[in-house]
């Protein structure tokens, strides 16, 4: 690190919250956003009058959404000024600021649509594309090309997010992360953190190959003690390393990010590696870091503090009580790059109400995502399956490296096959996988129905099945079925 990077790192360290969180906070996320909330207190006499005194004392959950309500004004008024996309559709529909003073206020403000951020994305932007620090392009799961801009202050917020994350899983001076994304030409979450663990004064390093010893050997020469990345490309890794003593390695937590984590799969990381895996939920359009795990591995730790969330019925648009899963739909709270208001995410989820057990005393959790809707496929009498869904199934035995899924018609009924790469292909695995299959609810009612076949299995070459990030699992052969 140069001269300049050092005092940079050093400028920014200062502005970070992170570190004014006390060491010994049961939920360092947590104790962030509160932070975060009070020092936006202490400069906004408009929320002191919302909250109705002038020492906030202790936070409350009501409290702390009153706060959420008030940036939500303050985003809404910036985007009027800063932002034609909302300029233009909060004047035509005369929509105030002023209107949202509850919860089911935000229903009166449109839903912005991933196509209407695809469409142009420089309509979103709060400031000019010269003033943007950095410019990301991501295709997600749809395939719709969308532009994202963030500004340093953006950059800075989520570099102090990924900080009190990493700080909740355990991790401190003397640790470092070892990234394992496969290469990604346009968003590269590896240059996101590094860039922290530089800042806060951890270790890192990055491998993105499948080629076992070069991990191991970066892993080793960094002194790794723990590992971020894409849940299939490490599963991929761990199970081509299967003759190898991985908890030899010391590595004492692994965080899943930017796809689903099946439960099946989190049980073979966490007996190969003997340490916890922890999942992290988060998309492009708002800096990756959005929702974590706790130690609790019961609902993901949501990043309230710069956006607040809402779970509607996809149907309806009306807002889902805690517990009833639904679409999930963010607004950005703190943003000048990309300013998204009431964005339609596609992923489904629901709220889990604090107290959570590891300390945490207002932050509400959710459900760990599990089908997105833009995934989801029909069989038999309309019974919706997902790639998370076949992960459960499929990778329940090591053995299994990849899989992909086809979905035709045999006769009337609907066929699942399943082209599994596997390191030890058997007439037994066969088996085993076609009976696992075939008790996924939506596989086995289909069957009962007699409108869904009995799943088949058919191996491929080991290696012939290229890893693609956010490869598509399932392809529907069945033309305009719906």
């Amino acid at each position: 690190m140069g001269a300049k990077e050092y005092m940079m790192s050093l400028i920014v360290r200062r502005r970070l919250l992170s570190n004014k969180v006390p060491a010994d906070h049961p939920a360092p996320l947590e104790g962030w956003i509160e932070l975060k909330a009070r020092k936006t207190f202490m400069k906004n006499r408009e929320l002191r009058e919302d909250i109705g005194r002038s020492d906030l004392g202790t936070l409350t959950r009501a409290d702390f959404e009153k706060y959420q309500l008030f940036r939500v004004r303050e985003q809404m008024r910036y985007a009027m000024e800063n932002v034609p996309f909302y300029r233009d559709r909060f004047k035509a529909l005369g929509i105030r600021p002023e209107d949202i003073r509850t919860y089911d206020d935000l229903l009166k403000i449109p839903l912005t649509e991933p196509g209407d951020l695809a469409e142009n994305s420089m309509l979103f932007y709060g400031v000019s594309a010269t003033k943007m620090a950095r410019e990301f392009t991501t295709t997600g799961t749809t395939g719709h090309r969308k532009s994202i801009g963030f500004t340093a202050s953006d950059l800075i917020s989520k570099i102090d997010i990924i900080s009190s994350a990493l700080k909740g899983v355990g991790m401190s001076k003397g640790d470092s992360l070892h990234i394992m994304f496969p290469l990604v030409t346009a968003w590269d979450p590896s240059l996101l953190m590094v860039g922290a663990c530089g800042i806060l004064g951890y270790g890192s390093s990055v491998c993105a190959e499948t080629d076992t010893e070069k991990q191991l050997q970066v892993m080793r020469d960094s002194h790794a003690t723990f590992i971020i990345g894409l849940p299939s490309f490490i599963y991929r890794v761990t199970a081509l390393m299967k003759d190898k003593d991985l908890r030899s390695m010391g590595i004492r937590k692994i965080i899943s990010t930017s796809e689903p984590l099946s439960e099946s799969m989190r049980a073979l990381l966490e007996d190969a590696w003997g340490c916890k895996v922890i999942d992290v939920w988060g998309m492009t359009e708002f800096g990756l870091a959005c929702a974590i795990e706790c130690d609790c591995q019961n609902g993901l730790h949501t990043d309230e503090a710069n956006m607040i969330m809402e779970i509607i019925d996809p149907e309806t648009g009306r807002h889902l009580p805690p517990g009833e899963k639904g679409e999930l739909v963010i607004t950005s709270l703190n943003a000048q790059g990309t300013v998204l208001i009431r964005y339609r995410t596609r992923d489904i989820t629901a709220f889990i109400d604090p107290p959570c057990d590891c300390g945490a005393m207002f932050n509400r959790k959710i459900l760990k995502p599990g089908g997105r809707m833009d995934l989801q496929f029909k069989i038999g009498m309309g019974h919706k399956v997902y790639p998370l869904l076949f992960d459960e199934a499929v990778f329940v035995d090591p053995r299994v490296l990849d899989y992909q899924v086809e979905i035709s018609k045999d006769g009337y009924r609907d066929l699942l096959t399943f082209r599994v790469e596997a390191s030890e292909p058997s007439e037994e695995l066969v088996s085993k996988l076609v009976d696992s299959v075939s008790k996924v609810m939506e596989v086995a009612d289909g069957i009962s129905e007699d409108l869904v076949s009995t799943p088949k299995v058919e191996f491929v070459e080991p290696g012939s099945m290229e890893y693609a990030v956010k490869a598509k699992k399932i392809r529907d052969l069945r033309g305009s079925f719906d």
